[in-house]
């Protein structure tokens, strides 16, 4: 398909939702959702089908702190004719709150040497969550916990075989190896907790991040537009003005963990500051807690002018 068709497949598709042709699902965006090419258990193609299949106005893919994808996704879209934002999540950290902070990315391009301003933040956030990941898979190994639920033990090198395509390895990679249970099962809880999910876990461990502000700055340096992802899950309120100091230009509103209240304040934060409204189901698949794609949207009429001019623009990104 060519890459003008696609352009106008999204443009048509959300001005229809704004005038209010078609059905509601054909008015609601999923702009926040993982792949294969991270810690989520579908491809991109896959979730683009289902995008399709759910009726959704468009889909943007965001996975972790890589864009070296981005390419292949916006290829992928074409071929599927669905309206997609290729983005990224980027991880970083307020040192005023010690809180995490995620920023979805979008309008970016990968430069040919992985040398631009995001690039280079984020590379050390991938090569040391992967580090971090072997070391506990090995020390998992080593305390002879890596074995299926049928008992069978297995190593690092069926860890690394899970993780398949994606640009980095994750503790989602090395769970899928150990139990194939989706993350909502009570038995992979108990397991991730025993493992990682408590100080005293058997492997647990934490990366560095980047300061948040200096993500933003480096998102705009290249090129991108920064969105404040789940700002209600992270408690990240008190951040906002020094983001919007440093280029922040959206929020998502809408999120599973989101309460109203969240979500209320949030759409008044965007007020205050000019920032557009995105939101998503942050789906991971299997990996993950939301049951599918689509279970939280943004309409695009609130979504807006600056969203649809995103879509527009991916056209001319490679």
């Amino acid at each position: 398909m060519a890459q003008g068709t696609t352009t106008r497949t999204g443009a048509k598709a959300v001005a229809a939702s704004r005038d209010g042709r078609g059905a509601i699902r054909e008015g609601r965006l999923d702009l926040h959702a993982h792949s294969t090419f991270s810690d989520g258990s579908e491809t991109a193609r896959t979730l683009m089908r289902q995008a399709r299949a759910l009726g959704l106005a468009g889909l943007a893919v965001t996975d972790h702190d890589c864009i070296r994808q981005l390419s292949a996704v916006r290829q992928m879209a074409r071929e599927e004719g669905l309206p997609v934002l290729a983005g990224c999540e980027v991880s970083a950290f307020d040192p005023a709150s010690g809180h995490k902070v995620h920023l979805l990315a979008f309008g970016l391009e990968a430069t040919p040497d992985e040398s631009g301003p995001l690039e280079r933040l984020v590379a050390p956030t991938l090569r040391a969550r992967t580090a971090t990941t072997l070391w506990q898979a090995w020390q998992l190994w080593r305390l002879g916990e890596l074995r299926t639920t049928g008992g069978e033990p297995f190593g690092i090198d069926r860890v690394v075989e899970v993780a398949g395509e994606s640009e980095g390895v994750y503790k989602q990679h090395v769970m899928q190896a150990a139990c194939g249970l989706p993350r909502r099962d009570p038995a992979y809880r108990e397991l991730y907790k025993r493992w990682f999910g408590r100080p005293d876990g058997l492997a647990a461990s934490d990366i560095a991040y980047p300061e948040a502000e200096a993500a933003v700055r480096a998102i705009r340096t290249q090129g991108g537009v920064p969105v404040l992802a789940h700002p209600g899950q992270m408690d990240n309120w008190a951040a906002i003005p020094g983001l919007v100091a440093a280029g922040l230009m959206g929020i998502e509103a809408h999120h599973p963990d989101h309460t109203a209240a969240d979500v209320a304040r949030a759409r008044e934060a965007a007020a205050a500051h000019r920032l557009f409204v995105t939101g998503g189901s942050d789906f991971h698949g299997r990996y993950g807690t939301p049951p599918a794609l689509g279970t939280c949207t943004v309409a695009t009429d609130e979504a807006g002018a600056a969203v649809r001019g995103l879509f527009e623009r991916e056209a001319s990104l490679s």
